[in-house]
C-alpha cells in the first residue's frame, strides 16, 4: 500500500531539457512506487518555486525538490511560512548539495530517491534571520567574498572546486574586522575574517563531523575565524576530522545558543545558504523542528 496519497516532485526547468529529463527519469520511479499519485511540476524561477511550495503545502503529503542549495533555500523560505508544511525531500542535483550531505542523502540521484522514498521522516531545525529563513548556514566575511568572487564559467566547468579556489583567494585578501557578537544575550567582542552561524554540517562540500553540530538539536553553532593565516586555515580544515578539541584551537572561537546577534562597524553582506541578499546587523534565531524532512533510514533501524 502506498505511503502517500499525493506526492509532488518539483524540478528546475532552467537547468536545461536534458538535465530535467535526467532528474525525472532517475528519481520519479522510486517516488511513484510509494505514492498513489505523483505530480511532476517544472518551475522556471525562484518566485515560481516558492509559489508552488506554498500552494502545494495544503494538498500534497510529500514534497520532493530537485536542485542545489539555492533551490532548497527558496523552498525553505516558502515552507517556513506555512503552519503545517508537508515533509520535504531533497533531491541533490546542484553543485555542492550541502544540506543533503548533512542529512547523509546520497549524491547519486537514483540512490537519493530510493533512500528517501524508503526512509523516515525527521523533525529538522531551520533558522530565521532578519525576517527570512535559512537551513544550512549564515555567514559574513570570507564566505561572502568567496561566493561573490566565483567565476561562473569556472564554476560550470569545475563545479565544487570553484568554491575552494575562490575561498583561498578571499582568504589571502581579507583583513580581520570587528565583530560584535551576542549569543543568548551574552556579548562577545571579536575580531575575525569570518563569522559563521551553522545549522548544517557541510559548507562547499567541506564537512564538519563535530558532535555539537546537529540540525535537530535546537541549537545554532557559531564560529569565528580570527585571521586568514596559514595556521588558522589549517585549524579550520582540521574541523573536518572527528574528535578535534575546538577549545584548544588558537585561531577559532566556538559558541552555541538559540539566538545570535551579529553587528559590524559598517553594513556587510550576509551569505545565507549560498545566497547573498541581506546585510548586517543580523538577528538570528533557531526554529526548532520547524520542518519535517525525509532522511535515509538510520543504520540502527535497518534490518
Amino acid at each position: 500500500m502506498p505511503k502517500f496519497k499525493h506526492s509532488v516532485l518539483l524540478y528546475n526547468g532552467q537547468a536545461g531539457a536534458s538535465t530535467a529529463d535526467s532528474v525525472i527519469s532517475m528519481t520519479a520511479p522510486a517516488i511513484a512506487a510509494v505514492s498513489e499519485k505523483l505530480e511532476l511540476i517544472q518551475t522556471n524561477s525562484p518566485e515560481e518555486l516558492r509559489a508552488a511550495c506554498r500552494t502545494l503545502a495544503a494538498d500534497a503529503d510529500a514534497l520532493f525538490v530537485a536542485g542545489g542549495d539555492g533551490t532548497i533555500h527558496d523552498a525553505v523560505q516558502a515552507l517556513s511560512d506555512v503552519s503545517a508544511p508537508p515533509p520535504l525531500g531533497i533531491i541533490p542535483s546542484g553543485t555542492c548539495n550541502d544540506f543533503a550531505r548533512t542529512l547523509d542523502i546520497p549524491m547519486d540521484l537514483t540512490l537519493a530517491a530510493e533512500e528517501l522514498a524508503g526512509g523516515v521522516i525527521k523533525g529538522i531545525d531551520a533558522a530565521s534571520i532578519n525576517g527570512h529563513s535559512f537551513l544550512n548556514f549564515a555567514g559574513i566575511g570570507i564566505i561572502t567574498d568567496a561566493s561573490t568572487n566565483i567565476d561562473i564559467q569556472f564554476k560550470e566547468r569545475y563545479g565544487k572546486l570553484s568554491y575552494f579556489m575562490s575561498g583561498l583567494q578571499s582568504m589571502r585578501q581579507t583583513e580581520p574586522f570587528p565583530i560584535h557578537l551576542s549569543v543568548d544575550g551574552v556579548k562577545h567582542e571579536e575580531n575575525g575574517v569570518l563569522a559563521l552561524v551553522m545549522n548544517g554540517k557541510s559548507i562547499g562540500t567541506h564537512s564538519f563531523p563535530m558532535d555539537s553540530i546537529d540540525p535537530s538539536d535546537g541549537l545554532l553553532d557559531v564560529f569565528i575565524i580570527q585571521t586568514s593565516s596559514i595556521a588558522a586555515i589549517l585549524e579550520w580544515f582540521s574541523l573536518s576530522k572527528p574528535d578535534v578539541p575546538i577549545e584548544e584551537l588558537a585561531h577559532i572561537r566556538h559558541y552555541q545558543g538559540t539566538r545570535v546577534g551579529i553587528e559590524t562597524d559598517e553594513p556587510l553582506d550576509i551569505d545565507t545558504d549560498g545566497e547573498i541578499y541581506l546585510k548586517t546587523p543580523a538577528d538570528i534565531e533557531i526554529l526548532p523542528q520547524k520542518l519535517k524532512m525525509f532522511v535515509p533510514t538510520p543504520l540502527e533501524m535497518e534490518g
